[in-house]
């Protein structure tokens, strides 16, 4: 395995690069916020007092050949949120994000995820890009719809933060259709 250290990944307004120690202050106050962390499968609610230095500190350098690729979202110099891939199987990916409330609306999410799956088929060789959203999180099936994914099914995944399972919209984009 070679080390990157630093990839980079970057849009329009966005840099989408591995966390830092100074973004923790901030993804503690996002993480911290019900409305955001109710919307994730893994943010628990509420969020205890070191836990972002501490997960900051257990991330590693993203890397090509990880089975998770974590990123913070960037503008203009502050963290805004996050995206990342996982790699359950060969040629398989899972996309996940989330944005801090202060900074919805403004398509973040959309042009993180766009960048992210481009980077799982151009870089990483995906042949498809799963991800999905609970069924009270319309504004992240919109943003699956814009990046071209399609809707596979309905049924659960478990939300820490509501502790339980949480019906869940699935989604689906091929390579193939993202070149097109």
């Amino acid at each position: 395995m070679t080390e990157t250290e630093d990839l980079i990944l970057e849009t329009k307004r966005l840099i989408i690069r591995p966390f830092r120690a100074d973004d923790a202050s901030l993804l503690h106050t996002y993480c911290s916020n019900w409305n955001v962390a109710r919307m994730t499968s893994r943010i628990p609610y509420p969020y205890p007092d070191g836990a972002a230095e501490q997960w900051i500190a257990m991330q590693t350098s993203p890397h090509p050949d990880d089975e998770e690729i974590t990123f913070g979202i960037e503008r203009e110099g502050a963290l805004v949120g996050s995206v990342g891939l996982r790699h359950p199987r060969p040629g398989t990916y899972e996309l996940g994000y989330w944005i801090g409330e202060p900074h919805w609306g403004q398509g973040f999410a959309t042009e993180a995820a766009r960048r992210t799956v481009a980077f799982a088929f151009d870089t990483l060789g995906a042949a498809r890009v799963y991800a999905g959203h609970y069924v009270d999180n319309p504004a992240s099936g919109r943003v699956l719809e814009k990046c071209g994914f399609r809707y596979t099914c309905t049924n659960t995944q478990l939300s820490v933060a509501r502790g339980g399972n949480v019906a869940c919209r699935r989604f689906v984009i091929e390579a193939q259709a993202a070149l097109q």
